[in-house]
């Protein structure tokens, strides 16, 4: 997690859900490295905390936003970060729609409907973060944050491919996962004070619904993984992520393995 006074920084330019992925442990009791992965949301919104990003070692943010998103609210501008745009879905994907489902499952199924429709996205981010953080290349290897909006969705899903890769259990992911529902409500207050979109979500919206983060909700995403492609890391596989750089994510991310 980032420290205290971070975090305060962070949440004075309109970012509350940033975390650092170091410390989880795999299945095999190897933890992933701290200061290596940070998940973030809104970082375009980074001013006065922009100095504390260059302390962590960050090198490259990857904005998961579509192309309108970066349009309407720009990027994260910090000397010595490179950006790079790894849009997930498209201006168009509709997070609500008229079919007739349970709100608690909808989360869900638009979770569903990213991986099967968007999954080549994943690639070039995985890819990405696997050239900053090699530790076996000639030049120095450093940090990675990446982002959406709101850290939960599209953030989440590139979490739990990469934490799944990494041999992270699914409990753990789910643990991780849910952590940004304590963000997502002082983001929900935060985009009301300022009239913007998002402001006007009621508490079902948050509890079980489009902002909810529940555990069950990506453990039922991560089993839909499994059943349908045999597990992230063979869906990744599949979509065209060579060994070369599941390997590099691998020994460059999980402490001991270098």
């Amino acid at each position: 997690m980032p420290s205290p006074q971070l975090r305060a920084m962070l949440a004075r330019d309109g970012i509350f859900n940033t975390r650092d992925l170091g410390g989880l442990t795999t299945r095999a009791g190897v933890q992933v490295a701290p200061r290596r992965l940070f998940r973030a949301d809104a970082l375009q919104r980074v001013r006065g905390s922009g100095a504390a990003l260059q302390e962590l070692g960050i090198l490259r943010v990857l904005d998961l936003r579509d192309d309108l998103e970066r349009e309407k609210s720009g990027e994260i501008s910090v000397e010595g970060i490179k950006v790079e745009h790894h849009p997930v879905i498209d201006p168009a994907f509709a997070w609500h729609s008229e079919e007739e489902v349970e709100l608690r499952d909808l989360l869900y199924l638009r979770y569903c409907e990213i991986l099967s429709e968007f999954a080549p996205r994943f690639v070039g981010a995985l890819r990405s973060i696997a050239e900053v953080v090699d530790v076996s290349g000639a030049t120095p290897s450093g940090a990675v944050a990446y982002h959406c909006a709101i850290g939960k969705d599209r953030t989440g899903l590139l979490t739990a491919l990469l934490l799944s890769i990494l041999g992270v259990d699914d409990q753990v992911i789910a643990v991780d996962y849910a952590k940004s529902s304590a963000a997502t409500a002082v983001q929900v207050q935060w985009l009301w004070s300022f009239g913007l979109p998002g402001g006007e979500s009621n508490d079902q919206d948050l509890e079980i619904g489009i902002w909810s983060a529940r555990p069950e909700t990506m453990l039922r995403t991560l089993a839909y993984l499994d059943a349908e492609f045999g597990g992230a890391e063979r869906y990744m596989v599949e979509q065209g992520l060579e060994r070369d750089v599941i390997n590099t994510l691998r020994e460059s991310l999980l402490l001991g393995q270098n």
